[in-house]
């Protein structure tokens, strides 16, 4: 029993040591980012990002993200950081990675709307502009945020179809299919615009085979029950 305390004592202490870690609320980085400094945030934050006490914690890869977002907008910031909005995405990409419980959603759903609204229009422009792998770029970041975006995995699988890369297309397609099948999929403002805009490109490139397009506009159909528009398009390519 005297050999195994201090071991107990140990094991008590690496797990305070844990959670003390894990609640950092990161006051300081609130405090510089509310008051709109945002290099002095991001420099604050990138150090705990480098620190082996707080490398893996989600906040500061939230805090880079954001405070990246706020630069990209504005003009004073475009010379010296001309790739803001790409490294914001960067780091929101790596924050889904180390909250896998998505712990802040709620608290920074307002950011979360922002920027997948902005990361969704210039995928949209990559694809309008035939930049497959940059769109494919991003769309697998949305999914870094939330793997249940059944918008950006249909899109995956898309994007990978037009890139001739038919057995990633099939995976990406049919993560989608599951997502949508058991009802898990993500059902924000921007989640759903996306998703929308996923099945009925989808359903188009596949017009040709009636029941293949239907299929996945069936599957959209408890997403959008009174949306008129995409009921004029299931009509058009399903009806």
């Amino acid at each position: 029993m005297k050999k195994l305390f201090p071991f107990l004592i140990l094991a008590v202490l690496m797990v305070s040591n844990a959670s003390a870690q894990t609640d950092n609320d990161y006051k300081d980085l609130l405090t510089l980012f509310v008051g709109e400094k945002y290099e002095k945030c991001l420099y604050k934050a990138e150090g705990y990002t480098l620190d082996e006490k707080t490398k893996k914690d989600a906040l500061p890869y939230l805090f880079m993200s954001r405070c990246f977002y706020e630069m990209s907008k504005r003009d004073e910031f475009k010379e010296k950081y001309p790739n803001a909005f790409k490294d914001a995405m960067k780091y929101i990409s790596k924050y889904g990675s180390k909250d896998k419980e998505k712990k802040y959603l709620a608290e920074y759903e307002d950011f979360f709307a922002q920027i997948r609204g902005a990361a969704i229009a210039e995928a949209e422009t990559m694809m309008d502009t035939q930049k497959y792998s940059k769109a494919k770029q991003l769309y697998d970041q949305l999914l870094d945020i939330d793997p249940n975006d059944a918008g950006a995995q249909l899109m995956m699988g898309v994007v990978f179809n037009y890139m001739k890369a038919k057995k990633e297309s099939e995976t990406a397609l049919a993560k989608a299919k599951a997502i949508l099948t058991e009802k898990k999929a993500g059902t924000t403002k921007e989640q759903l615009g996306l998703l929308k805009y996923a099945i009925t490109l989808h359903a188009t490139n596949n017009s040709g085979s009636k029941d293949l397009a239907k299929e996945w506009l069936d599957l959209g159909l408890e997403y959008f029950p009174d949306d008129k528009e995409y009921k004029v398009t299931y009509d058009t390519i399903a009806g």
